[in-house]
């Protein structure tokens, strides 16, 4: 199942699909800090193939780089991630489909 629906929390998903929107926005901030591994998540979250190819092209929208100044702006780009989710979670117009939550993610 792809990220974006898990995080949703797709009405059709079991528990064990759904991952907590604070949960994952936790270990997102955990790798920017170096406590964590991309692939640290990945296998935590039981990311399949569908789900790991979506995480990898948000990642890839974040600015790159050790420097404090790339650490802020990553922490930016996340804090952005987590308001989507977040209203994507509650169905808030605009975020209530999987479609337009990727809209607006970029993806």
């Amino acid at each position: 199942m792809a990220l974006v629906e898990r995080l949703m929390g797709d009405p059709f998903s079991t528990d064990a699909e759904k991952i907590s929107v604070h949960d994952f926005f936790a270990a997102q901030q955990e790798i920017i800090s170096g406590r964590l591994t991309v692939a640290n998540v990945k296998t935590f979250l039981a990311m399949d193939t569908e789900a790991a190819a979506e995480y990898d092209l948000m990642v890839a929208l974040a600015t790159t780089g050790t420097t404090a100044g790339a650490k802020a702006d990553k922490a930016l780009y996340l804090g952005g991630i987590h308001a989507i989710f977040l209203l994507a979670e509650s169905r808030y117009p605009g975020y209530s489909t999987p479609t337009e939550v990727r809209l607006k993610l970029g993806i």
